[in-house]
């Protein structure tokens, strides 16, 4: 998350260096993970074909995910500009 401040009528750049966008995806992608890594070890206590149907369905959301994290940096939407700076 960016977060800008003023300090004296100057603008400085405070939080993340990527945008947003980028942060929300990363975060999603981040939580389907770990949700898949729970998953796994479940398994292993039972009920094996709840947690397959959970991993398959959250695969899908990976790949959607990577999908839209490739396409952000393809666009050149990952990071935020310096301040002062354009593209």
């Amino acid at each position: 998350m960016a977060i800008t401040t003023s300090n004296t009528g100057t603008n400085a750049s405070v939080g993340s260096p990527i945008s947003n966008e980028a942060y929300d995806v990363i975060s999603a992608l981040q939580s389907k993970l770990e949700g898949l890594e729970a998953y796994r070890k479940y398994a292993k206590d039972g009920s094996e074909q709840v947690w397959e149907e959970l991993t398959k369905s959250d695969v899908q959301c990976v790949g959607v995910l990577v999908d839209e994290l490739e396409r952000l940096v393809k666009d050149g939407k990952l990071r935020l500009n310096a301040p002062g700076k354009t593209k």
